[in-house]
């Protein structure tokens, strides 16, 4: 899926004709993308013969009509059958003719008892590929250092010639689409940890690029930075009373963090409740949210520098020049960056911002990062100072890369962000915890909304 579609921002209701009477069941229901009706009804085929046998029940149909329903889907019915190929084609026979859309899930692994991708492709007759993005990604997370896969999981990178795949972070198992142009087959993987999140996050922002969503009732999405996603949740548990008809759903990428509250109705007092459980909720962790109108940590940057006429300098040795390229990627030129310098070491970097490579005794980590930030916002009158730091180990072997912001007139603030020793460093994660640390400063230093 294109990053693009990563996370839907409002909440949507599908368009949707059956292309007969008003009640009418065809043989076969077909989508189209117009606007005579406000809802698509789908069907849910759940696998797995664990369930008929007693030993887990279905979870997966009630969430994912609580997922669904407030977004204006209607679910016709939900199945529950065995691991056998005869039922799934039975199942996908009597569904095909109640809905336009068909959501199965489970038999999506690497084994053999996993025929939900070839019975799907036999019965739509669209052929199985290896899609690109799915093997790239494959290879990343377990290829190993020379990024080779076995042949069994090199097979999870099958996907629907005509369709797409739903990408899944939390397993090898990737959702499928298979689209023939009459209907949709979504196929989810079984497991509660791997289908919610894609769900969540991959199921209805596709739906709404496939079938030409509209928004309904009143939503808002708040976004934020240096606090995981588990912690949101937890407040949102701990300390809101969430009514029983909003929809709640997040997205997690690059320790950034957006949560959506969504009402159905479009009245006044929707948007009002809104606002209401949004204080309530920034009561707790409002010093993390950096944007509640669609903005981008990087944005928001540039809107508090723009605010405060002040320009940038940075400095990067761990993040290798990630920062100022995620800072200036789309946006070409802007008079309030000043410069950036990239280095190897923080002797390297003095050098770059001091003309020296003298810096003197060897100072504490946090202590060095400082003292580079100050020579980064010496370089121009005025100027702030950013500077990711090297990696660097305690006693313990623990790895962590300081982080340091300011400008000489208000003094600099600095943060240990650990990392992960004996993997790739994640850059993109330091990327998001610099730009925050930069953002908490200006606004602090300034007294602006963070």
């Amino acid at each position: 899926m294109q990053a693009g579609r990563k996370w839907l921002s409002v909440a949507l209701v599908v368009l949707v004709s059956w292309g007969s009477a008003a009640g009418a069941v065809p043989a076969a229901a077909s989508v189209e993308r117009v606007g005579s009706r406000e809802s698509l009804d789908y069907f849910v085929i759940v696998t797995g013969s664990e369930l008929l046998q007693g030993v887990y029940a279905d979870q997966h149909t009630q969430f994912i009509t609580r997922t669904l329903g407030p977004l204006g889907y209607r679910c016709l019915g939900s199945m529950s059958i065995g691991d056998l190929q005869t039922d799934l084609y039975q199942a996908l026979d009597f569904a095909r003719g109640k809905a336009p859309l068909i959501l199965t899930t489970g038999g999506l692994g690497p084994t053999s008892q996993d025929i939900t991708r070839k019975v799907l492709s036999d019965y739509t007759d669209i052929a199985l590929e290896e899609h690109p993005g799915a093997l790239a990604d494959l290879k990343r997370r377990y290829g190993g250092a020379q990024g080779i896969l076995r042949p069994v999981l090199r097979g999870q990178a099958l996907a629907p010639a005509k369709g797409t795949y739903l990408p899944n972070p939390n397993g090898t198992a990737v959702g499928l689409v298979f689209d023939d142009g009459q209907r949709v087959i979504v196929a989810l993987p079984g497991p509660p940890r791997e289908l919610r999140p894609m769900v969540r996050n991959e199921l209805v922002p596709y739906l709404s690029e496939r079938f030409g969503l509209r928004k309904v009732g009143h939503s808002l999405t708040m976004r934020f930075a240096g606090i995981g996603q588990s912690s949101i949740d937890r407040v949102i548990r701990d300390h809101l009373k969430l009514p029983e008809e909003l929809a709640v759903w997040s997205s997690f990428n690059s320790n950034r963090v957006d949560i959506t509250f969504s009402f159905p109705g479009n009245t006044p007092r929707e948007l009002e409740r809104l606002r209401t459980l949004q204080g309530e909720l920034l009561q707790h962790i409002g010093e993390y949210m950096y944007s509640d109108a669609g903005a981008s940590l990087e944005d928001r940057i540039w809107q508090l520098l723009q605010q405060r006429e002040v320009s940038l300098v940075l400095g990067e040795i761990a993040s290798g020049g990630a920062v100022s390229s995620s800072l200036l990627a789309g946006r070409g030129e802007s008079t309030r960056f000043a410069g950036a310098y990239a280095a190897g070491s923080p002797r390297a970097l003095n050098r770059l911002l001091a003309g020296t490579g003298e810096a003197g005794p060897a100072p504490s980590p946090d202590r060095l990062v400082s003292m580079l930030a100050r020579r980064a916002a010496e370089k121009e009158a005025g100027a702030w100072g950013l500077v990711v730091g090297p990696v660097g180990l305690d006693e313990s072997g623990a790895a962590s890369v300081w982080i340091s912001a300011g400008s000489v007139s208000t003094g600099f603030a600095s943060r240990r962000i650990n990392v992960r020793k004996g993997r790739r460093l994640r850059r993109d994660r330091l990327v998001t915890h610099a730009l925050d640390l930069l953002r908490r400063e200006l606004s602090k230093k300034s007294g602006l909304a963070p």
